[in-house]
Protein backbone atom coordinates (compact mmCIF):
# COMPACT_ATOMS: atom_id res chain seq x y z
CA UNK A 1 0.00 0.00 0.00
CA UNK A 2 1.56 3.29 -0.81
CA UNK A 3 3.04 5.57 2.02
CA UNK A 4 0.12 9.10 2.42
CA UNK A 5 3.50 10.92 1.17
CA UNK A 6 3.52 9.22 -1.95
CA UNK A 7 -0.36 9.53 -2.45
CA UNK A 8 0.29 13.32 -2.29
CA UNK A 9 3.56 13.46 -4.11
CA UNK A 10 1.62 11.59 -7.11
CA UNK A 11 -1.43 14.00 -6.72
CA UNK A 12 0.46 17.23 -7.06
CA UNK A 13 2.02 16.34 -9.87
CA UNK A 14 -0.56 15.17 -11.71
CA UNK A 15 -1.65 18.51 -11.01
CA UNK A 16 1.17 20.35 -12.12
CA UNK A 17 1.09 18.65 -15.27
CA UNK A 18 -2.65 20.59 -15.45
CA UNK A 19 -1.32 23.38 -14.83
CA UNK A 20 1.96 24.29 -16.42
CA UNK A 21 3.62 23.42 -19.29
CA UNK A 22 7.25 22.72 -18.40
CA UNK A 23 8.71 19.55 -15.70
CA UNK A 24 7.62 20.59 -11.52
CA UNK A 25 10.66 21.20 -9.82
CA UNK A 26 12.49 18.40 -7.66
CA UNK A 27 10.72 18.73 -4.01
CA UNK A 28 8.39 17.10 -1.94
CA UNK A 29 4.24 16.88 -2.82
CA UNK A 30 3.45 19.30 0.26
CA UNK A 31 6.17 21.90 -1.30
CA UNK A 32 4.76 21.11 -4.59
CA UNK A 33 1.19 21.26 -3.88
CA UNK A 34 2.56 24.87 -1.68
CA UNK A 35 4.24 26.18 -5.13
CA UNK A 36 0.90 25.44 -6.76
CA UNK A 37 -1.45 27.23 -4.85
CA UNK A 38 0.22 30.30 -3.57
CA UNK A 39 -0.99 32.21 -6.58
CA UNK A 40 -4.31 31.06 -6.48
CA UNK A 41 -7.21 33.32 -5.26
CA UNK A 42 -9.49 32.10 -2.61
CA UNK A 43 -12.89 33.68 -2.68
CA UNK A 44 -14.77 34.02 0.56
CA UNK A 45 -17.63 31.16 0.96
CA UNK A 46 -20.06 29.79 3.16
CA UNK A 47 -18.73 26.65 4.65
CA UNK A 48 -21.59 25.87 6.67
CA UNK A 49 -23.94 24.03 5.04
CA UNK A 50 -26.43 21.43 6.40
CA UNK A 51 -29.86 20.48 6.17
CA UNK A 52 -30.19 20.24 10.25
CA UNK A 53 -29.16 23.67 10.75
CA UNK A 54 -31.55 26.66 10.42
CA UNK A 55 -29.80 30.17 9.61
CA UNK A 56 -30.63 31.50 12.60
CA UNK A 57 -28.65 28.30 14.50
CA UNK A 58 -25.41 29.74 12.76
CA UNK A 59 -23.62 31.74 14.83
CA UNK A 60 -21.28 34.57 12.27
CA UNK A 61 -18.65 36.95 13.07
CA UNK A 62 -20.29 40.70 12.97
CA UNK A 63 -18.54 42.21 9.83
CA UNK A 64 -19.66 38.94 7.81
CA UNK A 65 -21.82 40.54 5.39
CA UNK A 66 -18.76 42.10 4.17
CA UNK A 67 -16.26 38.97 4.76
CA UNK A 68 -18.54 36.80 2.23
CA UNK A 69 -18.81 39.11 -0.44
CA UNK A 70 -14.77 38.78 -0.95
Amino acid sequence: MARRDDLIKAEALELWKQMHDEPPPEVSGGELLELICRDLVVRAYDRVQSPFLRPTMILRPEDWPEMAKN
